[in-house]
């Protein structure tokens, strides 16, 4: 009996050695983060009203420790998206966090901290928390180790455009031998005075040059040794140049027929026509638009592919069938849709040419407009691709887009509009949830259209993107491949709702 459990122990660690494809991998992994979550949910339902002022700081480092070990553990099993840089890593909060983390047993050691921090120091987009905790968690650490008694020196610094930060201890410093390994996998000399792997320093080597840093090691005169790390710094990586303001083009001799069902896409558009003085009338579906079609005399139709009762497609096929001169009017799609069968049936339909949303500024989209009118294609993304954010959050809005919308609307109207765009988001959610259960993909391909649209409209490329890809996927009636397209729709919906009501209090 014995025999035979020994059997099956050693049995599991080897297919748990083999991959994350095998079972044995797989339950570990699952035993693992389900422990992990009933850590993380105990510390978070520990009150703290009432505990000492001591006891709350030990639970606030408890909580942070297990959350950045719950996120590296979801890396190591792959349950978890790929972790990417931080857009603002706040140095100086980290290394007090860590600095907290280390702080106990610096103390039974008779070690003190001290931290000091330049107030220059900015924000890091090289590098993500995790990866963060993991440098500086070996550094702290090892100087603790072989820090007899004494200080520990933090010190953050901003220099030439790079954030700096030292390390330093009063131990006994660095041994020839361990200087001679330093960096090297398992590169620990066999008659050190303390216990180890030799990994730490190997790791945090590794990680820095990913980020793009540097790491070096120094003995101090007399005793002790410093670390010190370099990473470049956000204001050098992420800074923008200096905005172009480009002079808005005149549409005033212009009287456009916009035909767009989204009244939140209704109101973006038509203030940025307003801003260029051009004449316009608005039409909420395909019947409407033929109808105004046919009573007032128009330069050009900006329209909307997807509206109900009739699409933007019927709509050119109709209006370019007529047997009259306004057959030939200026006809362009305004839409999300800009990969290479959308465009073709566009293109089949009628139209003289595609504006893509999200519309990248109002001045641009004055100039693709005259260009059309007068008879120049404007130039368009290459075929086959489509417009991606740079960032892969699903809660990310461009900043540049989000600001040109948010200048058109005005700041005496920015908080209705964004009331409504929030409104519009909740309806979308509810239906999106609503269709899921119900099965329903005629109400999945509409919620999922309309949030294109929405999406688009404030700078949310990457929800917008999901957005497509659910309205494909319902278009063909994959369940498959909508059911986990509709829980991420849900959660970039929620991520930038939080970002329109903190513009709305901002």
């Amino acid at each position: 009996m014995k025999s035979e459990k020994i059997n099956k122990v050693s049995r599991f660690k080897a297919e748990s050695r083999d991959g994350p494809g095998d079972e044995g991998f797989a339950l570990l992994a699952h035993d693992v983060r389900s422990s992990m979550f009933g850590l993380l949910g105990n510390l978070e339902l520990i009150d703290d009203e009432g505990l000492s002022e001591d006891v709350q700081d030990r639970l606030s480092r408890a909580r942070t420790s297990a959350a950045l070990l719950n996120d590296l553990l979801k890396l190591v099993f792959g349950e978890g998206e790929a972790i990417k840089p931080s857009t603002e890593l706040n140095v100086p909060e980290e290394i007090m966090l860590l600095v907290q983390r280390w702080q106990d047993q610096a103390k039974s050691a008779g070690i003190s901290i001290d931290v000091n921090v330049s107030r220059s120091v900015e924000a890091l987009n090289v590098i993500d928390r995790i990866r963060f905790h993991r440098i500086f968690n070996n550094l702290i650490g090892n100087s603790i180790k072989f820090s007899q008694s004494g200080d520990i020196a933090v010190n953050v610094i901003s220099r030439g455009g790079n954030v700096v930060i030292s390390i330093t201890d009063s131990g006994p410093g660095f041994s020839d031998s361990a200087l001679a390994m330093l960096f090297q996998y398992r590169g620990r000399p066999k008659n050190s005075p303390r216990k180890g792997s030799g990994l730490g320093l190997y790791i945090s080597k590794m990680l820095v040059i990913e980020a793009g840093g540097t790491i070096s090691v120094k003995n101090n005169e007399g005793s002790g040794a410093c670390v010190t790390v370099t990473f470049p710094s956000v204001s050098i990586a992420s800074k923008p140049p200096p905005p172009h303001i480009e002079a808005l083009p005149d549409l005033s001799h212009l009287n456009i027929l916009l035909a767009e069902d989204n009244v939140t896409n209704q109101l973006v558009v038509t203030q940025m026509l307003k801003s260029m003085g051009a004449k316009f009338q608005v039409a909420s579906d395909g019947i409407e638009t033929l109808a105004m079609f046919d009573k007032e005399d128009f330069d050009v139709v900006l329209l909307d592919i997807e509206m109900p009762r009739k699409s933007g497609l019927e709509v050119l096929r109709e209006i370019r069938a007529r047997k009259d001169a306004k057959s030939g009017i200026p006809m362009i799609a305004l839409t999300a849709y800009v990969m290479q069968d959308h465009r073709e049936k566009i293109d089949a339909a009628g139209a003289d040419g595609l504006i893509p949303k999200p519309i990248s500024g109002i001045a641009s989209l004055g100039h693709q407009i005259l260009e059309y009118v007068h008879g120049t294609p404007a130039t368009l993304p290459a075929k086959g691709t489509q417009i991606e954010a740079a960032i892969d959050d699903i809660g990310y809005v461009d900043r540049a887009i989000y600001e040109a919308i948010a200048k058109t609307i005005g700041p005496d109207f920015l908080e209705d509009f964004l009331g409504k765009v929030v409104i519009d988001f909740d309806t979308i959610k509810k239906g999106l949830i609503r269709a899921e259960a119900e099965e329903n993909y005629t109400d999945w391909r509409s919620h999922s259209h309309i949030m294109i649209s929405v999406a688009g409209a404030i700078g949310a490329t990457n929800l917008q993107r999901l957005a497509q890809d659910l309205n494909g996927a319902a278009r063909a009636a994959d369940k498959q491949t909508a059911q986990p397209l509709n829980l991420q729709c849900i959660k970039g919906i929620s991520k930038v709702v939080v970002f329109l009501n903190n513009e709305k209090t901002g």
